[in-house]
């Protein structure tokens, strides 16, 4: 049974339509030139742009939602706006988390590097116990080690039943946990 479903869904501005199943526990990676219709159709899964022509199945679902440039607020402690978050969304910060990226706690947002304010994004799109995940290029501003942990910690939550979709310019990195890539 699938979360969303996508039949020849189309803005008119792109190029080509969209025909995707996602399913518990996918691992989708899409790649693709930019300008081609990655982020528009991260924007058609998410309900956040309706599509011109096709159709779009949804069940209701809790999201996780990564989008490439992410405005954190700046004047406020990394430990803070976790803890908010997860008050917001209901959730509790678990210890692997608050480790996987040794982000320092006590600093604010603002002085933060910009590595750790995207390990930061990351980290917050887990809250909340999503049952889909949306990545749109997670990498940027991640140092190599960094990539490691994200890719392992990734592995962890598709075993424990997450659907993933994964939007990047470095496919290669994620390729042999996806179970559908998409090339556009």
């Amino acid at each position: 049974m699938h979360l969303i479903e996508l039949r020849e869904a189309r803005k008119l501005y792109c190029e080509d339509s969209f025909t995707l199943k996602i399913e518990k526990q996918d691992f989708i990676v899409i790649s693709g030139e930019n300008g081609r219709g990655k982020t528009t159709l991260l924007e058609l899964i998410l309900g956040f742009r309706k599509p011109d022509s096709g159709f779009i199945d949804k069940k209701k679902l809790k999201i996780g939602y990564l989008p490439e440039v992410m405005m954190l607020p700046p004047l406020i402690k990394v430990s803070d706006y976790l803890e908010t978050l997860a008050r917001v969304k209901k959730d509790r910060l678990s210890e692997d988390m608050l480790h996987l990226f040794n982000i320092p706690l006590f600093k604010y947002i603002y002085q933060l590097s910009k590595g750790n304010q995207q390990k930061l994004a990351i980290l917050s799109t887990f809250i909340g116990k999503p049952d889909l995940i949306i990545l749109d290029e997670p990498l940027s501003g991640l140092d190599q080690e960094s990539m490691k942990k994200l890719k392992a910690y990734l592995v962890d939550k598709k075993e424990e039943g997450l659907s993933i979709v994964i939007s990047t310019h470095k496919p290669e990195l994620f390729k042999e946990l996806a179970n559908k890539v998409l090339c556009l």
